[in-house]
């Protein structure tokens, strides 16, 4: 059985290779509140009523936009995942990287494949974000684009 949580990636420029996991790490639109607090400062829950009103706000039609990046956590390698649909953004991770492939077989990554990253708000994850999953139990499928946030708040924990 071979290992399919280990890619094999070249750098275009450097030719620098490297072996590591990949993760679609993903951020719905002004998640990064988060980011002016702790974790003792402010609840899961707290914060997710903060962002809820900000977005509510910024989105009359209440769908939010949620954004893919490409993450290999220990390679501090984080690229805009391909493929989202998005014609506005001119580069992600195959501008600057080659497909991914197995080190061992050299099949190419299904980016649709790839773990969806789990964000925590708690005693002991801040992650950016991590608020959404951890007060509603929540995250998205993988390249899913928008979030509605009437059906986001009705599964409140």
């Amino acid at each position: 059985m071979t290992d399919k949580s280990v890619w094999r990636v070249r750098h275009l420029q450097s030719d620098y290779q490297w072996d590591g996991p990949l993760v679609a790490y993903w951020e719905v639109d002004h998640d990064p509140i988060s980011d002016n607090y702790t974790l003792v400062e402010i609840s899961a829950a707290d914060l997710l009523l903060q962002w809820a009103k900000r977005v509510w706000d910024a989105y009359p039609d209440q769908v939010i936009p949620i954004y893919w990046f490409v993450d290999s956590p220990g390679h501090g390698k984080f690229e805009r995942m391909p493929f989202q649909g998005d014609k506005s953004i001119d580069e992600d991770f195959l501008t600057f990287y080659t497909w991914p492939v197995n080190p061992n077989t050299g099949e190419r990554v299904n980016w649709l494949a790839l773990p969806v990253a789990d964000k925590r708000w708690n005693k002991t994850r801040g992650d950016k974000g991590g608020f959404i999953q951890e007060a509603t139990g929540w995250k998205p499928g993988i390249l899913q684009p928008v979030v509605y946030l009437p059906s986001l708040m009705s599964v409140l924990q």
